[in-house]
């Protein structure tokens, strides 16, 4: 059995359009009013002929509500297998929800909606799905188009670890995505239609604030990755103050080695929580970068030693970065044709 779940907050009288759309299908339905205040009764109140409906105490935000909602899920619905998160504001069509419902009902644990992203799309959405593309490839080394769907689907066996993921807002969302990541959950991608009703209007998004928010809290959680870059440049200093490119071919792999071995214990504890299994993966990262940069800075060393070796590193970081991003986009795309 799969149930919708749908966070409100004020919503207009596309929720009820979608609930009847929704009924129509004989799908079941959870609504969470995310304290939308007394001026929105009316609609919960209709809401509730066709649907469960839920309310937070106050504004608590999307992924608090979220999480309300799978706490409550099996007590409203104790046959449910898998639930679909939807949008309230009518930017999710009913075709792709039921696609989701069938890869659901294919056997899918986690599906990921996509959208195409083309054509005329407003600008803040567009360049917000931009960044958070290019930020989430090169932090976790898998490219998914788009990252930023709030049409998901899951298996309610995840829902344990999920409210265990950190965010009450916007951020939660990729912080979800992030996690299973980490877990090496199969993530099935499903593609959909792009919907953005009066030039996205109807949404309560901040491109400001609340993108600042959402890669706040994936940094906080990829800090195991971050911090081992940050501990690579402090040591490629020291190799250029003490050594330059003199043993080259052996700091610099050693280097790395110390790095990898502090990222995977900070993993290791950041992820306590969770069924972690992404060591392997970061160690094979590891190699792959440590030869990299092995190969060029000693090529450099014999070719431009005038160069400081931090700079020629950092030059190579940069070189590398758009590299690495379109390998992963190369290696998404296979993926997805077998």
């Amino acid at each position: 059995m799969n149930v919708i779940l749908i966070p409100a907050y004020k919503p207009g009288e596309e929720l009820l359009k979608l609930i009847d759309q929704l009924h129509s299908r004989h799908l079941s339905i959870l609504v969470v009013d995310d304290g939308s205040g007394a001026d929105y009764n009316k609609i919960f109140e209709k809401a509730s002929e066709k649907a469960v409906v839920l309310h937070n105490s106050k504004n608590l935000g999307k992924g608090a509500t979220l999480k309300h909602g799978m706490r409550e899920l099996r007590k409203h619905y104790p046959d449910c297998t898998h639930f679909i998160t939807v949008d309230a504001d009518g930017q999710h069509r009913i075709e792709d929800i039921c696609k989701v419902h069938e890869e659901l009902e294919k056997g899918a644990s986690f599906v990921l909606t996509m959208r195409d992203l083309q054509g005329k799309i407003p600008a803040k959405s567009k360049f917000g799905n931009l960044l958070s593309r290019w930020i989430y490839t090169l932090l976790t080394g898998h490219y998914f188009k788009d990252n930023q769907s709030g049409l998901r689907g899951f298996a309610v066996e995840h829902i344990d670890w999920m409210l265990k993921v950190a965010g009450d807002k916007y951020d939660y969302e990729i912080n979800v995505l992030y996690y299973a990541d980490m877990q090496k959950v199969t993530i099935t991608t499903l593609p959909i239609e792009t919907v953005y009703i009066d030039g996205n209007r109807s949404t309560h998004f901040s491109p400001v604030k609340d993108t600042l928010w959402i890669y706040r809290r994936l940094f906080d959680s990829a800090k195991g990755t971050l911090i081992t870059t940050l501990l690579y440049e402090v040591f490629m200093l020291i190799i250029t103050i003490i050594w330059g490119y003199d043993w080259c071919f052996v700091t610099i792999p050693a280097a790395g080695v110390i790095c990898a071995g502090i990222g995977t214990l900070m993993n290791g504890i950041s992820f306590r929580d969770v069924d972690y299994k992404s060591h392997g993966r970061m160690w094979f990262f590891a190699a792959g970068v440590g030869t990299y940069n092995t190969v060029m800075c000693t090529l450099a060393g014999l070719l431009c030693s005038e160069l400081p070796l931090i700079l020629v590193f950092n030059i190579l970081l940069l070189l590398r970065l758009p590299i690495q991003y379109l390998v992963y986009q190369l290696c998404a795309g296979r993926n997805r044709r077998r």
